[in-house]
């Protein structure tokens, strides 16, 4: 029996997410609809994400 696990990744530079790794998810500020995930060293880096659903653009 083999499953196959998919990993969310950064909506800021696209990196996979680990288990283990620290992140944060949380749905868009403007909209709801989108969760945006963001790996440790793009919070720190305060890089820019953007929704796919409105184009809402976050720190």
């Amino acid at each position: 029996m083999s499953s196959t696990i998919s990993l969310p990744t950064c909506s800021c530079c696209l990196r996979h997410i680990m288990p283990n790794d620290k992140c944060v998810k949380f749905n868009c500020p403007n909209c709801g609809n989108d969760l945006i995930w963001r790996c440790e060293s793009c919070r720190e880096a305060a890089r820019n994400y953007t929704c796919s659903s409105c184009n809402f653009q976050g720190p």
